[in-house]
């Protein structure tokens, strides 16, 4: 006879399956005939770290805390990739594999959370070639506290995955949010700290600044990873209750996008 817990068990292993088949098709589909295929995804962030390092090579502009610049610009632009990226891969997925929801037991969230675990796991991916490359290159950076490092990158994960549910079900009910939620996410590499340290703005920024969940995690990831630098701007907190926020938002909106689909339940 069947328990309960088996069927818990036997359905958390079929949503795992689910996943991992929707991640495979996203790497198969993704950049298909590209003669690069996937590695797209792991050479456009280090293109930015170069472009950028070379932006701040031709205006003679150094980190103001005594770190190697290449280092501070990938703590800057990889929490930035994975924000960005994240979001576009979960409403990309729902736009290619939403018809899996209607054949088997995939839910709309499943295929949400495979396409952001995978920019995850592309973000820790690149992280370890970044760090490889600037090692070889000009010198080693010695990660002085890996864990509040990976903090910061994993709170990085759930702000975008919470904002990007939310983003993907307003979509599915307007077009126009779908095509607004780009434009509002471009700011946010000019505010997130890729090119600055919340120590050199004015406090009476800050007090606006101080909202945004991924100037916190970047301030997270320089504070355990430069030995010299001590953020008194980052509080973990932010970016955790921004995130709860965003995702009860998000299965508030849920229920209004799965009505308006002959009643179909899309979660």
């Amino acid at each position: 006879m069947r328990t309960a817990f088996t069927h818990v068990n036997d359905g958390f292993w079929n949503m795992l399956n689910a996943i991992y088949a929707i991640m495979l098709r996203e790497v198969r589909c993704r950049f298909a005939g590209d003669p690069m295929g996937y590695a797209w995804a792991f050479a456009v962030p280090l293109l930015w770290i170069g472009t950028l390092l070379a932006f701040f090579t031709l205006v003679n502009r150094t980190p103001v805390i005594a770190v190697d610049t290449p280092g501070f610009i990938a703590t800057g632009v990889i929490p930035y990739v994975l924000f960005r990226y994240t979001i576009s891969s979960m409403n990309r997925v729902v736009s290619t594999h939403q018809h899996l929801v209607y054949f088997g037991r995939i839910r709309l969230s499943d295929i949400m959370f495979a396409g952001a675990f995978l920019e995850f796991l592309n973000a820790c991916i690149v992280s370890l070639f970044i760090w490889i490359a600037i090692a070889v290159l000009f010198a080693p950076i010695q990660i002085h506290d890996p864990i509040s490092a990976a903090n910061g990158l994993v709170l990085t994960a759930l702000v975008a995955t919470s904002f990007g549910r939310l983003a993907t079900f307003l979509g599915l009910i307007s077009e126009t949010v779908k095509r607004i939620v780009p434009v509002v996410l471009r700011p946010m590499f000019w505010i997130s700290g890729v090119f600055f340290t919340a120590t050199e703005l004015p406090p009476s920024l800050l007090t606006y600044l101080w909202w945004n969940p991924l100037l916190h995690t970047v301030e997270m990831i320089r504070d355990g990873v430069f030995v010299d630098y001590t953020s008194s701007f980052a509080e973990p907190h932010v970016p955790v209750f921004m995130s709860l926020g965003f995702l009860l938002l998000s299965y508030l909106v849920q229920d209004l996008a799965g009505r308006s689909r002959d009643g179909r339940d899309l979660g």
